[in-house]
């Protein structure tokens, strides 16, 4: 029987090694000569002899592992009968390559022989042929709904990372930067694991910040509670919730936060829209102006924590001014407790919403604090804010109440659940008033410029001049860009409407929903936020929460260039930057000069494309501010973020302050070009408009996406399609609105812009051919018209071709495959896209994902790729090379 393949669960793991005594008796029983009688050329045959008989024993481990893998059973996956044509590599009459004989291609080979199903026709399903042996070797975790090759590499980051950290032993003594950010690392990972002090300080951490905003704007718990118009919306979902609802995975999807929105402008298909208001209109009934101050107050304070409330602003390049570098004010709709407005139209979800609300206002006034006795928390703010009241000359005691106990005529159980149902219907009608997600990532809809003094006008509740102040911006904005102006009087007339005992409790309820997932896991608060998540996320009851997880998560929030930096350390040479940022600038080269050749491009929007290729940034590794190089750099970044070892709560909120604070201190000026949207060790990629930036992290550039040891057909077909995906974002439907400064504008000629039109629909029309199947075995179609963007940006695998057929200048083969460097370079594509979802997961991102299925990318992508058609010879007519009228070509 063969013997056990290594294990490659880390890829430095060498495979050419063998321990003592592992090698068989290959003489009979007879005695081996002792090394002492041997002489000194005798002793270095014996070690080449040995090491040649651990690389034939490797190579033997694992074509034994091929032939286990063909015998396996496919019940996994569907299968047609078919006649199976192989199609693997035929002699062309050249000499072999060299082989490759490296730890790094040994574990690649490896891994691809571990990857691949050879029973499977590469011309019928290249994606089964690539993956079938991964598909068939791993499982959906069950906290998760897919999982693919992103996700297993995402994986091992955390491991890399947490190996590091969990390394980290201080000396008191230093105060070096180097010592004072690892520090700073490892306090952040303690205290967030320190569960323990956690649940002891129970809801102390938030008390203060829900006592500045009961005494800013107002008490909430009014008693006894009045009655409510909006009470009449509770009988639309009382009663809906039972302990085993789940929500669709349709309406799971649609969920977003503000930060997404941002993103996602960026990214944005053209799509019909429906005309923007071009005039603010002035609301001409003015607002009382200690009403107007408390209202400002409290939202500066809120806003400055990170807390979405009534509205939103975020600063961002301006890329419908004359410079996209300049940071602007963008104003923003609230986007709720819940992710997305669909979720206040699902009765069950807004009767567990109400629930969680009333319980976390209620868990407020319960908390005790004092520890000689059992006191109302909240009784003793209220009594405070009563007495500051009093001493401002409010009236006091509220209307109907008790003037000895103002605060026990009616139970608290009753008061909050009357109050929540309020909270629930107001805040379900600001997600009503805010546009739809589909306009707002539609930068012709959502860029609606305005002077300051006009958004003024149509937000008479706040004092715009006096909140931009307690921001704290270097320049006051001049202009405002409004992403749905009627939002602006809506929200307007709600706040007119709503009681401010109302507005006290909907301000309360979000911070406690935004940090309440900081407190101790057995913390009331943090068990009424949870409940809600599990079921926002589809996490079943009593299902154990992963705290290491959680608090890597917590550090790459709080912490994560330091991360970022001793992840680089750790798992990114010098040399895999420099060797990643050539890829990409040939991957640039390479379609700079096909430009001129696009027979559907005039000549002077051709020209327009190679300028704005040319000004295409590419950034590789990590940001240089700040400098992951440098730890006084790092140290710097974060010299105003406390971190204590004993305080994950304290830890979260001035990480949230100064990230904030650093937000609003750029706007107005110049964006600094060495800062990076994303963390050194993050897995993903992305293309920036306004900035003209493609941005690859260090965590991207790991295996199976790219290794420096690699042969360059290995790397371009995996990273180099990567990098050729966010290159041709530039030039897709969305990419093709901003020009080489960043700038949306119109710069190509209207012929050439009819020409993409026609091109990119033959995109959608194909990829809407395709389909997911859902529990019930019912197909679900891709929306071409949705995934389109990103459909044309991987057919950027052809960019990434032509540049590794040009800087190749020698091909090696991997050991124990009988593939050509081409064949290896589609292989490579293939494999990134390697993806297990379960049905109602892949349904719910047909729906709603601007990113086509992975079996889809893999299979569209190459149908229409004339070098995969050759370099597996498939046939014309055959389902990976159908007919020329079927195929679309655009770059």
């Amino acid at each position: 029987m063969a013997e056990p393949r290594p294990s490659t669960d880390q890829e430095s793991a060498p495979l050419l090694r063998r321990e003592d005594g592992d090698e068989p008796d290959t003489n009979g029983g007879a005695s081996v000569l002792d090394p002492s009688q041997l002489n000194n050329r005798e002793k270095v045959l014996a070690v080449l002899v040995l090491a040649l008989l651990a690389i034939a024993g490797t190579f033997i481990g694992l074509f034994a592992g091929t032939e286990v893998a063909l015998k396996k059973e496919r019940a996994n996956h569907p299968t047609s009968t078919v006649t199976v044509t192989r199609h693997h590599p035929s002699p062309t009459g050249k000499p072999r390559k060299s082989v490759c004989t490296t730890p790094e291609c040994v574990t690649a080979a490896a891994e691809i022989i571990r990857s691949v199903n050879v029973s499977a026709d590469p011309c019928d399903d290249f994606y089964e042929f690539a993956n079938g042996g991964w598909l068939d070797a791993n499982n959906i975790p069950p906290d998760r709904g897919i999982y693919g090759q992103f996700n297993a590499v995402s994986d091992r980051n955390k491991k890399t990372l947490l190996k590091i950290i969990e390394a980290i032993h201080i000396d008191e003594a230093g105060f070096d930067a180097a010592t004072d950010n690892l520090r700073k690392l490892k306090d952040t990972y303690t205290s967030c694991m320190d569960i323990e002090t956690m649940n002891k300080r129970g809801s102390e951490p938030i008390v203060p910040l829900v006592r500045e905003v009961v005494r800013t704007i107002g008490t909430f718990d009014v008693n006894p509670m009045p009655e409510s118009e909006s009470l009449v919306d509770v009988a639309f979902w009382t009663g809906a919730y039972t302990p085993d609802y789940e929500i669709s995975e349709s309406l799971r999807a649609t969920a977003l936060t503000p930060q997404d929105v941002a993103h996602h402008l960026r990214r944005a298909a053209t799509i019909q829209v429906p005309s923007q208001q071009s005039v603010l209109e002035p609301e001409e009934e003015e607002v009382e102006p200690a009403r107007r101050q408390k209202i400002t107050k409290a939202l500066a304070f809120l806003h400055a924590r990170g807390i979405d409330a009534l509205f939103n602003f975020i600063i961002e390049g301006d890329a419908g001014g004359e410079n996209s570098q300049i940071q602007s004010l963008f104003f923003y709709q609230s986007f709720g407790g819940l992710p997305s407005k669909q979720y206040y139209e699902e009765k069950p979800i807004l009767d567990l919403y109400q629930s969680v609300i009333s319980g976390v206002l209620r868990s407020v006034a319960e908390e005790s604090l004092v520890s000689h006795g059992k006191r109302d928390l909240f009784t003793d703010i209220m009594q405070e804010a009563a007495q500051e009241a009093v001493e401002d000359g409010w009236p006091w005691p509220w209307p109907g109440g008790d003037k000895d106990d103002p605060v026990k005529t009616e139970p608290l159980d009753k008061r909050m659940d009357k109050l929540a149902a309020k909270v629930v219907a107001f805040e379900r009608k600001i997600a009503r008033a805010g546009a739809d997600p589909e306009y707002l990532f539609n930068p012709h809809f959502s860029y609606n410029p305005y002077s300051a003094k006009d958004v003024q006008k149509a937000l008479p509740f706040i004092d715009l001049g006096a909140y931009l102040s307690a921001m704290g911006p270097r320049k006051y904005p001049s202009k405002i860009v409004v992403s749905h102006p009627p939002y602006l009087k809506q929200i307007t007339q709600l706040v007119k409407d709503v009681p401010d005992h109302v507005l006290s409790a909907y301000l309360v309820s979000k911070l406690a929903l935004a940090y309440g997932g900081a407190l101790g896991p057995k913390t009331e608060i943090r068990k009424q936020v949870k409940q809600l998540s599990n079921v926002l996320t589809g996490v079943k009851p009593g299902t154990e929460e992963n705290r290491q997880d959680i608090c890597l998560g917590a550090v790459d929030s709080i912490v994560g260039f330091i991360a970022g930096r001793e992840f680089v350390q750790a798992s990114f040479s010098p040399e895999a930057k420099a060797d990643g940022e050539h890829i990409i600038n040939s991957i640039v080269e390479a379609f700079y000069d096909k430009l001129p050749r696009i027979m559907w491009m005039d000549e002077k929007s051709a020209a327009a494309a190679q300028k704005k290729a040319k000004a295409i940034i590419p950034k590789v590794g990590y940001p240089l501010s700040p400098n992951t190089t440098d730890p006084n750099s790092i140290r710097d970044w974060y010299q105003n973020v406390q971190i204590v070892a004993d305080d994950y709560f304290g830890n979260v909120l001035g990480s949230e302050i100064m990230g904030n604070r650093r937000a609003w201190l750029s706007l107005g000026r110049e964006r600094n070009r060495n800062t990076w949207e994303m963390y050194p060790q993050t897995v993903n990629a992305y293309y920036s408009p306004p900035d003209g930036e493609i941005v690859f992290p260090a965590g991207i550039l790991q295996p199976p996406f790219y290794s420096y040891d690699w042969p360059s057909h290995l790397k371009y077909g995996a990273f180099g399609a990567v990098a050729a995906h966010e290159l041709t974002h530039a030039f897709d439907n969305s990419g093709a609105q901003y020009d080489e400064h960043g700038r949306l504008r119109d710069w190509w000629t209207n012929k050439t812009v009819k020409a993409f039109q026609e091109r990119a629909q033959c995109v959608s029309r194909q990829y809407s051919q395709y389909y997911v199947v859902d529990d019930n075995g019912n197909k679900v179609y891709v929306n071409g018209n949705l995934t389109n963007g990103e459909d044309i940006a991987d057919s950027g695998l052809a960019q990434a071709y032509a540049a590794w057929k040009t800087d190749a200048k020698h091909a090696q083969s991997l050991p124990g495959l009988d593939y050509t460097p081409e064949q290896l370079f589609f292989i490579s594509f293939g494999r990134i896209w390697a993806t297990l979802a379960r049905p109602a997961t892949a349904v719910s991102r047909v729906r709603t994902d601007p990113h086509s299925p992975p079996y889809w990318r893999v299979i569209g992508t190459l149908r229409d790729n004339d070098a995969f058609h050759k370099a597996f010879n498939c046939k014309p007519g055959t389902p990976m090379n159908p007919p020329k009228s079927e195929q679309c070509s655009l770059w």
